[in-house]
Order: structure tokens, then sequence, then C-alpha cells
């Protein structure tokens, strides 16, 4: 029983689980827009329950990739090698855990979001799914380059798809900017320990892009061997 779902699992490659995986940590990222807003409006129970969500869905991703780390052969035809798929399990892994951290603290501190800098920090988490769901789109399309043995036609489409990551993560760079050049003059009025805990949940908002894109990276060396 145990080898039949090892083999359902994977299938004919670790292709599969790997994309399940991306799946999950990109759902993970994609609750936090309804929490920044219940977070602005004080509804903690709803903040409660998206940073529930947020775990749950987080040890179903850690789950997936426990599995797919102890059933990945040691050697598979495949043109990468174990430890290029592990590298980009790791690094998808990365984005639900900074989800799952940025929630908590929020919701341990009862962070409310100043009204100047609310917008542009949905804008910030907005432009964060947008490059999670695009590195998503980049990882499924693994299965079309392994089909088309690297064909140029879709290393075309996997190298578009990277750029548009890149694009994202530098807008959220940008955004990043604006919200720290509005909290400078705000952060005489504000409790000092808030002061930090804001630049520091801005911090992690910046690092789901910043990981989004390092996995649009990792697929670039894999295209490059």
């Amino acid at each position: 029983m145990a080898n039949n779902n090892i083999y359902g699992l994977f299938g004919k490659s670790p292709i599969s689980p790997l994309q399940q995986h991306m799946t999950r940590v990109h759902l993970c990222i994609g609750e936090l827009n309804g929490f920044m807003i219940a977070i602005h409006a004080q509804d903690w129970e709803t903040a409660e329950e998206i940073k529930s969500t947020i775990g749950t869905i987080e040890r179903e991703a850690d789950d997936l990739k426990k599995k797919l780390r102890l059933s990945l052969p040691s050697t598979f035809m495949m043109p990468f090698s174990r430890r290029d798929l592990l590298d980009l399990l790791l690094i998808q892994d990365s984005i639900a855990n900074i989800a799952k951290d940025v929630s908590g603290l929020m919701i341990n501190r009862k962070m409310t979001l100043p009204d100047e800098i609310f917008e542009d920090i949905i804008e910030l988490t907005e432009v964060c799914i947008k490059t999670s769901a695009t590195a998503l789109k980049a990882v499924n399309e693994l299965d079309e380059l392994l089909e088309t043995a690297f064909g140029s036609r879709e290393r075309k489409v996997v190298n578009n798809i990277i750029e548009k990551i890149n694009e994202l993560e530098s807008e959220s760079d940008k955004i990043q900017h604006t919200i720290r050049a509005k909290l400078f003059p705000l952060e005489s009025d504000l409790p000092p320990v808030d002061v930090i805990f804001y630049y520091r949940a801005v911090e992690w908002l910046g690092e789901l892009a910043d990981a989004a894109q390092k996995v649009g990276s990792r697929l670039e060396v894999l295209l490059a061997k």
C-alpha cells in the first residue's frame, strides 16, 4: 500500500508533487489580502480565522515537502539533479513560512495599520500575491519543458514568465520604499515598538516577493543546464 501511495504521489516524475507544493504555497500568500483588510478594520475574529487558515495550508505544504524529500530517488532520468529540485522546493517552502510568520506577528501584536500607509500595504500585498502566482505559473510549465525536451519555444515561454516575476519584484521594492517614506514622518506620533514592527512587517512582505523571484531564478538555473 505504501508503495502504491508513493507511486500515486510521484507518477512518472517528481514534477507533479513539486507543482502541488507550490500550489499550496500560493494559497497561503493568497490569504494575506483579506487578512490585511481585517487587521485594518480591527476585525480580530476574521483575522484569527484567516491566520488559522494560513497555518493549516502551510502545514499541508510542509507535509508535501516532507513526502517529496523522503521519497525522491537519489537518481532519476531527468535533465536536472535531485539537488536542483530540493533547492527549488526549499525556496517555495520559504514563501509559505513567511506568510505564516507575518500573519502571526501582526495578529499576536494586534497590529493596526495607520491610514496613511493602509492602501500602500494592500498594494504591496497584491503585488506579492501576483509575484507568487506568476512563480506558480512558471513551475507549472516544467511539464511542458520536459515534454518538449527543453525546446526553444517552451524555453521562451518560461523565460517570459521569469521576466514578469522580476518586474513584479521590482514593483514591490518601489512600494516598500514608498511605505517607508510615509512611515518616517509618522514615527514621532507612534509608539516606538509599533514603529519597529511596522517596518518588520513591510520587510517580510517584501521578502515574499523576493522568495517568489528566487523561484524564477532557480528555474533559470535549470534552463541553463
